[in-house]
């Protein structure tokens, strides 16, 4: 049974699957905030919607389910009923101080919310940014050689950066929140291959505004930001909720102290129709670097419980594919919580990962999958990683290295 469901996942190209339903309480604190000086205000002109990758390579329509391996326990029922009162989680929550706890890290001055919550304040000091186009909802970014400099921005729309954009862009500080039929993900970065990009994200929040049943917002159910050939991308104490994930991306990116929670799939009749995730390289050849990450696409942060039916849609939280013969080489992920995908970790490609000193939280396979005759990966390091609770608790039993 285990080798036909992962014969399945690798034919469909993505699970679906359920994980276990605890109940939680959640850490609800302010943000420190970190200041970062800006200058050079980007600004744009007016243009259509821009073309660039909108959805997840590779994913095909999936049943709303799979039955579990011969032998093993019903998965749990999603939790009913309404939410409890919010409480301070377990000191030792964020492993020991090896990733962040739920609401402290993002832009300053942002308060614990619910992903219900149909817009966040603006705080104190934040200049608001509209879209440039009123029918995509995009804040264009077109040219950007040199260094420009996004500090203290409440972006109410999702940024694009075009295809001549090369040089370093820092944002920093800032809210990154795309309204309601937005046309493609939180960053949609399309730079050609003509030269260099840097793009720098610290303590920014990246947070879609919700959407009804049956209505349609790109950016809730894609993952919040994508790579290119030239890119580098870096990513430090990031927020990034109500999305479709973290990161479509499989060279040059660096993921640190950095937060994932609540994927959004309540306006989809059948989320089995979304494939989201958290850090996706898909046909990526590396390097690719996630360190002292709270990783938790599944989990409700408000209520420290799952989101009802995440399960239909998360193939895992770290997931890795093979286009066209790809090798992911140069993967590391280490000292972070993964937890509330189908998996925690499902590698289909991958040359000596290393995954040390993570905590993985429930799921409703296994924490990590293997990989059958149809793809080859090596680890070139598997230690220390142990399964934990819901809330990043960690114990001490070990999570075995794939076979």
């Amino acid at each position: 049974m285990i080798a036909t469901r992962r014969k399945y996942l690798l034919t469909a190209g993505l699970a679906v699957l359920l994980a276990v339903a605890l109940a939680a309480v959640v850490l609800l604190r302010d943000r420190s905030a970190e200041p970062t000086a800006g200058a050079n205000t980007a600004t744009g002109t007016s243009g259509s919607a821009p073309t660039g990758p909108t959805g997840l390579p590779g994913a095909g329509s999936l049943p709303s389910g799979v039955p579990s391996a011969s032998g093993a326990p019903a998965p749990a029922a999603e939790p009913t009923g309404a939410p409890t009162k919010t409480a301070a989680l377990a000191v030792n929550a964020t492993g020991g101080g090896r990733y962040p706890a739920r609401f402290s890290v993002g832009a300053p001055g942002v308060k614990p919310y619910k992903q219900s919550d149909a817009s966040l304040p603006v705080p104190k000091g934040y200049k608001v940014f509209l879209p440039h186009n009123k029918e995509s909802k995009e804040w264009d970014l077109y040219d950007c050689n040199g260094t420009v400099n996004l500090d203290r921005k409440y972006f109410k729309a999702f940024i694009y950066i075009g295809t001549s954009c090369h040089g370093t862009v820092n944002i920093t500080n800032s809210i990154i929140a795309p309204p309601a039929g937005s046309a493609n993900r939180a960053i949609l970065v399309n730079a050609d291959g003509s030269g260099t990009l840097k793009l720098n994200l610290t303590n920014v929040t990246i947070r879609p505004e919700p959407v009804g049943l049956g209505e349609k917002s790109v950016p809730l159910n894609d993952h919040a930001i994508n790579d290119c050939a030239t890119c580098t991308i870096t990513m430090n104490r990031v927020d990034v909720a109500n999305t479709g994930g973290m990161c479509l991306c499989g060279a040059r990116t660096t993921i640190r102290h950095s937060w994932l929670h609540d994927n959004y799939i309540a306006n989809l009749s059948d989320p089995s129709a979304a494939h989201t995730g958290g850090v996706f390289p898909y046909g990526g050849t590396g390097p690719i670097t996630i360190e002292n990450s709270r990783l938790e696409p599944g989990v409700n942060a408000h209520t420290g419980k799952p989101v009802a039916n995440y399960w239909k849609a998360i193939t895992a939280v770290l997931f890795t594919q093979s286009v066209d013969g790809s090798k992911l080489q140069n993967y590391s992920v280490r000292n972070s919580f993964i937890s509330l995908g189908a998996y925690g970790l499902y590698a289909q490609t991958g040359v000596d990962l290393k995954i040390t000193d993570n905590v993985f939280g429930p799921t409703h396979w296994d924490p990590a999958g293997g990989c059958d005759s149809n793809c080859s990966t090596t680890y070139g390091e598997w230690s220390n990683n142990v399964v934990g609770s819901i809330d990043g608790v960690p114990t001490k039993k070990q999570v075995p290295k794939p076979k």
